[in-house]
């Protein structure tokens, strides 16, 4: 039998040798490699750029993930799963957190349970418009940045995102909202708000402890804050909860209702009178399989995810509002489209009727005789937007990731908030984002 293992070895260590040669001899010369510069090497761009240059040159580099994801499929990590009901655990590579997916451009079809179609027809934005029809596109370009943030965990019939603390790039996050609160000036009140996303609350300790403890470092981050900056402690109010549906089973995100206990959270620190619940109007889609199981979806131990699907539960906004999405920073040629959209049901994405996903720009403007708020967020901010209707006469939604890279719109946010009577700025982020180079990345460039 030790002969048996030894030649198994043996040609296990060749065919690694093989494809280590066969991948130096191979190797895509077209694939552009990063310039070496003292710059790039300090602010991280180089590290970044090789990663990307060795994924693109690396000889049927697709192939081999492919292979890769159908070996998975054959066994379900029990070593790693003791009794916590794990069923999967693969590296997260960045594409869930990078976003961008809109309502007008996401036409992909959704997975449909066994019973029926979505019974959610008689939904309307609450704004009436008509979604432009263009290509699908999830907002993922061809070389774009992939980065290790942490694994995507599958547990029962839940998925998750398990952020991994980097603390040089939390630093580099605090560092970025100060930034951006020194540039606002002092006329501006700068709120950040760090929220947990579902691994927090609904995984075994291994995934919540430790380097994994989001609490940590949100902490952490605060902690390297400046003066200028106050921090909202939505943690608590989610923690307080967690019996209830605060996050989804089959996507990253949060629910509204998990949106809504951080809105509580922000209006106490500034000085706002929250709005109760039970003065929205509600509605739901009942079908919604999302952005985990898509990441997931190659793996068979992930259909428990497409056999258990989300509610998605929406609150509508009672002020009155228009809604309008611009493509840059000088808000000119937008177009309606909706605080609360309606969403098709042979949509998958169900997120995308808050906002109708993520835009460059979304100004709301409301019947409300009060001030102007600026919310900086990736996805998950727009769960958390329209709560804040209630308190200001216009919400000015930015995404920091549609602008001043790759030729797309620029933007100073400093001139920009002056430009628009910007009272409150509220940058709102969950953890793979405060560790995450490339979105830190863009909220440096907001600051000119």
């Amino acid at each position: 039998m030790k002969k048996v293992y030894m030649i198994l070895s043996a040609l296990f260590l060749i065919l690694l040798l093989s494809v280590g040669l066969y991948s130096l001899l191979h190797l895509n010369a077209d694939a552009a490699k990063p310039e070496l510069t003292f710059g790039s090497l300090l602010d991280g761009k180089y590290s970044n750029g090789r990663r990307a240059w060795y994924a693109a040159a690396f000889p049927q580099s697709e192939t081999l993930k492919s292979l890769n994801k159908t070996l998975n499929g054959f066994y379900n990590f029990s070593g790693l799963s003791g009794n916590d009901d794990v069923q999967l655990i693969v590296t997260a590579d960045g594409q869930i957190a990078q976003g961008g997916a809109t309502l007008q451009n996401d036409t992909s079809t959704a997975p449909q349970p066994s019973g029926g179609a979505d019974s959610t027809e008689g939904a309307q934005p609450t704004e009436a418009t008509e979604p432009i029809n263009v290509e699908p596109s999830d907002g993922l370009q061809p070389g774009m940045i992939v980065e290790d943030l942490g694994a995507a965990v599958l547990i029962g019939n839940r998925a998750v995102e398990v952020a991994y603390a980097q603390y040089d790039s939390i630093d580099n996050y605090a560092a970025a909202v100060t930034s951006i609160a020194s540039a606002l000036g002092g006329k501006v009140n700068t709120y950040s708000i760090l929220v947990p996303n579902a691994a927090e609350f609904y995984t075994p300790d291994a995934y919540h402890t430790g380097e994994c403890s989001q609490s940590g470092m949100i902490s952490y981050a605060y902690g390297k804050m400046g003066s200028n900056v106050k921090t909202v402690d939505a943690y608590s109010k989610l923690a307080a909860h967690i019996d209830e549906y605060l996050y989804f089973r089959t996507d990253h995100h949060w629910t509204q209702l998990g949106a809504y206990y951080a809105y509580t959270a922000y209006c106490e620190k500034a000085g706002l009178k929250a709005e109760p619940l039970s003065a929205f109007e509600t509605g739901q889609y009942d079908y919604f399989v999302g952005s985990m199981y898509n990441y997931l979806k190659n793996y068979p131990q992930a259909a428990i995810l497409q056999e258990n699907p989300d509610t998605l539960k929406y609150y509508r906004p009672h002020v009155d509002l228009e809604t309008t999405v611009y493509t840059d920073s000088t808000l000119t040629n937008g177009y309606l489209l909706g605080t609360i959209c309606h969403v098709d049901s042979d949509v998958s994405n169900k997120y995308l009727c808050f906002l109708g996903g993520d835009h460059p720009i979304t100004v709301i403007k409301t019947d409300v005789n009060g001030p102007v708020c600026m919310l900086i967020k990736e996805s998950y901010g727009n769960a958390f937007a329209p709560w804040l209707t209630s308190h200001y006469s216009k919400v000015i939604v930015v995404d920091p990731r549609e602008f001043n890279q790759n030729g797309k719109p620029t933007m100073d946010i400093a001139a920009f908030a002056a430009e628009q009577n910007v009272t409150d700025c509220i940058i709102l982020n969950y953890p793979m984002m405060i560790g995450s180079d490339v979105y830190i990345g863009h909220l440096n460039r907001l600051v000119k």
